[in-house]
């Protein structure tokens, strides 16, 4: 009966957490403060329940513990209601709510896929208390990263004007986005493909009922190649249009690239969300690690984010450019508060990640594995984030980096905390307990 309640609650917590998305998603296209008035006290109710639910669980097992990855997501969701919720009370603005509730809802969505049940006869080294400091502490720094993150995509999308007086940047923009992010990436696997260099044995696929799930028709192993190639050239693609852009029309874009970039990295972490339920429902079949190098398969699962990224772009740019722009360009807020509450999460975070990620993940390892680091994937991905942040703040201070560089380095950070947080399901390791 406490297991079914303690999941149903996460359920309901879900639902409340929708409703708030909904008022939110209401203000914006209405303008209406009565909207908020609503949105805000439903994601009150969710946080209650998420709150109760962690209690429910504690009783369940006997103790304060967060055990697994469903658990760790929870309270990274939880961590982003809490500040989102304080900012906009603290700042009586609601541009963080239109922006970060739906993050919270594909966070939410995320958890669902994961193993809800809790524990109770978890092996020893697992009832340490140092892992519950250290995922606690880990999860609410990420937390607040995230909400860096998301307030910095609202950073890129208000920094333009939404306007048709630069129609030749915006043809420019375009044929360079689909010169590297599809005729190169095509070119180079047929490169590969001639001279016999893609990757083997891949099984991606549409499962489809007159196939065997053993043995993969030419023409599926051959898309399979094609998905991890494209995997392996998402980060140089994207970083070469970014130069040619810097190089060639960032003067006089008047921001539009940031908004595109904006726009693909929303699309994308969508795609990620989609992907994963699809294989996880089977109705996609990513290949087994014991079939294909962890590294590779890494790259199969971005790659095939990578394709229907490209196929939902154009809805989403319809959707947030065409839409929602003129929107955006009346919504009330100063972008120097949207600078400042990117940077006051950044700065809430980094400690609590420090401490939680590393020192306490450092103790917690030389317990249960009898060493402070092992090259284990998920502790290699934690220092590079941890790095990653030490530059961020090491930039804003010394160099005075604000604006838009603060804005994409916030959104590279909240990706590498993404791609660390599952690297167990491709890497493997110690951490592929959770």
């Amino acid at each position: 009966m406490t297991e079914t309640l303690y999941q149903n609650l996460f359920w309901y917590t879900f639902i409340f957490y929708l409703a708030g998305f909904v008022c939110y998603a209401l203000y914006f296209s209405s303008k209406k403060e009565a909207v908020t008035k609503v949105g805000i006290p439903l994601f009150f109710i969710g946080l209650a329940l998420q709150t109760m639910a962690f209690i429910v669980k504690w009783y369940l097992v006997g103790a304060i513990r967060f055990q697994n990855m469903f658990e760790h997501l929870m309270l990274m969701s939880w961590a982003g209601v809490a500040i989102m919720l304080y900012v906009v009370l603290r700042y009586r603005s609601h541009l963080v709510g239109i922006v970060l509730s739906p993050i919270i809802i594909m966070l939410n969505a995320a958890a669902a896929l994961l193993d809800k049940t809790p524990n109770e006869n978890l092996m020893p080294a697992l009832q340490s208390n140092w892992l519950t400091i250290h995922i606690s502490l880990a999860a609410l720094g990420s937390g607040a990263f995230v909400v860096a993150g998301t307030i910095s995509l609202l950073y890129l999308l208000k920094d333009h004007n939404y306007s048709s007086q630069i129609k030749e940047q915006k043809r420019q923009l375009f044929s360079l986005a689909v010169l590297c992010m599809v005729y190169i990436p095509v070119v180079v696997f047929l490169i590969l493909k001639i001279f016999n260099f893609t990757p083997h044995h891949t099984a991606f696929g549409i499962n489809q009922v007159f196939e065997s799930r053993v043995a993969y028709m030419n023409a599926r192993t051959l898309l399979g190649q094609l998905v991890i190639v494209l995997g392996v050239l998402l980060v140089p693609m994207i970083s070469l249009l970014a130069y040619l852009y810097k190089k060639r029309i960032n003067q006089t874009s008047q921001g539009f690239g940031g908004v595109l970039f904006a726009i693909f990295i929303l699309t994308f972490v969508l795609s990620s969300l989609l992907v994963g339920i699809l294989a996880h429902n089977k109705i996609i079949f990513i290949t087994p690690q014991r079939h294909m190098g962890s590294i590779w398969r890494f790259f199969e699962f971005i790659g095939s984010v990578y394709i229907l990224s490209l196929l939902l772009f154009p809805l989403f740019y319809h959707l947030i450019y065409k839409f929602s722009g003129p929107v955006i360009n009346k919504i009330s807020g100063k972008m120097t508060l949207i600078n400042e509450i990117n940077y006051r999460a950044v700065s809430l975070g980094y400690p609590l990640y420090t401490v939680g990620a590393l020192f306490a993940g450092a103790i917690w390892a030389e317990q249960a594995w009898g060493s402070f680091w092992s090259w284990d994937p998920k502790e290699v991905g934690s220092l590079l984030v941890w790095f990653f942040y030490s530059a961020v703040l090491h930039a804003r201070h010394q160099r005075d980096w604000r604006g838009g560089r603060l804005a994409i380095l916030s959104i590279i950070g909240t990706i590498m905390i993404f791609i660390t947080f599952y690297g167990n399901y491709f890497f493997g390791g110690l951490h592929a307990y959770a």
